[in-house]
């Protein structure tokens, strides 16, 4: 059996995505609380893919740079978790939340960095937060890190994403504040073995 048959059985997919649409509606709830906006977040799907996967899919969508927060989290079950945005996005994004809509480009790129790791820290830790409460378990994220380049500078950064056995659990998400369309991607970086007791943490819960 590979590693993706491991971990990509229908039911575990599903499970994971309605463990983690709750998650995301949290964060949500938390990111227009942020701004004073209605923030919509859809859930289209979620994904066990190789990171090579993930740079291509995420690298789809970010023609370019990217930018945004990664969090190690342990607990039941541990990884890294990361928050990434295409960069002219993430600037959309930092407008959004500074409500300064005649801030110049040099002026966004300046804050972007203290603002991205706030609008990390609260979606990131909204999901970890709303998981550990569905599971009944603790799970404990240290301080989120600002990060932007290239995905190959960004994957490459982060120790654990260079084991062999790296797998991504790839949320696509579609953030839509008020007009304007900012598309975002949570991503959480685990080994096999991680992924597999996070399963286990799922089938616990459901009592299988």
């Amino acid at each position: 059996m590979s590693d993706k048959e491991a971990v990509l059985d229908d039911f575990f997919v599903d499970a994971v995505a309605e463990v983690l649409n709750v998650g995301m509606g949290s964060a949500a709830a938390s990111l227009s609380e942020m701004i004073s906006d209605e923030v919509k977040l859809s859930v289209p799907g979620v994904e066990f893919v190789s990171r090579l996967d993930a740079t291509k899919i995420i690298g789809g969508k970010a023609k370019n740079n990217v930018s945004g927060v990664h969090q190690n989290f342990q607990g039941s079950f541990g990884g890294d978790a990361m928050l990434l945005f295409p960069e002219d996005q993430s600037l959309e994004l930092v407008r959004a939340v500074l409500q300064q809509d005649n801030m110049t480009l040099d002026d966004l790129t300046d804050m972007e960095q203290e603002a991205m790791t706030e609008i990390g820290n609260v979606i990131l830790n909204s999901c970890l937060c709303s998981m550990a409460d569905m599971f009944s378990q603790e799970i404990q994220g240290e301080i989120p890190e600002f990060v932007k380049g290239s995905l190959k500078q960004v994957f490459s950064a982060e120790g654990g994403l260079e084991h062999t056995e790296a797998i991504v659990l790839l949320l696509n998400m579609d953030f839509a504040v008020e007009t304007k369309n900012i598309q975002g991607y949570v991503t959480f970086l685990m080994d096999v073995e991680s992924v597999q007791q996070f399963k286990k943490t799922i089938e616990d819960m459901l009592g299988m």
